[in-house]
């Protein structure tokens, strides 16, 4: 499972069953519920676009009552690491590029979205993700992420059984 013809048919979203994509990892800073001080991203993808919600609170604080830049670039990270994943592609951030826009308030549930606007090749996989609060955009980025085997989990400490929508 290393080309991006073979996305799998063990995505977490095939497994959740309705259509809401489970966590891919429970600890995960992104989507995981076990992360206490996570974002618990929830999140669907259907047609190849990613769509779902994050709230931050003051565990993810920059300036008073607004989100740190740093969380709002791992969410946009996490939103575009989510399209391969839940496609059952096993991909890994090269570059991710941000553009902030407006300030990201605490306690506000806000869209996050996501879809591969290109390919390049079996391996490069170019997705654009934004954040938007009541319709209007927060931030936004570009993604390079590449494909990798399954084995580049493994090297790194993924049990077998723990990605099994990525062939781990």
């Amino acid at each position: 499972m290393t080309g991006l013809a073979e996305a799998a048919d063990h995505s977490p979203r095939s497994q959740a069953g309705d259509g809401a994509s489970s966590a891919h990892g429970d600890h995960c800073f992104g989507c995981g519920p076990a992360n206490r001080a996570g974002v618990a991203m929830v999140s669907a993808l259907v047609d190849g676009r990613l769509t779902g919600t994050c709230t931050f609170d003051e565990k993810h604080q920059g300036a008073p009552g607004l989100a740190h830049g740093g969380v709002v670039a791992a969410v946009l990270d996490e939103a575009s690491g989510t399209v391969p994943t839940h496609s059952g592609i096993p991909a890994v951030t090269a570059k991710l590029t941000v553009n902030y826009v407006k300030p990201a308030p605490l306690h506000r549930r806000m869209a996050v979205s996501a879809h591969i606007d290109r390919r390049e090749g079996d391996r490069k996989l170019h997705i654009y993700a934004r954040i938007e609060l009541d319709g209007e955009l927060i931030a936004e980025s570009d993604a390079l992420f590449i494909v990798v085997s399954p084995e580049h989990f493994r090297a790194h400490g993924a049990k077998e059984g723990e990605l099994p929508f990525l062939g781990v």
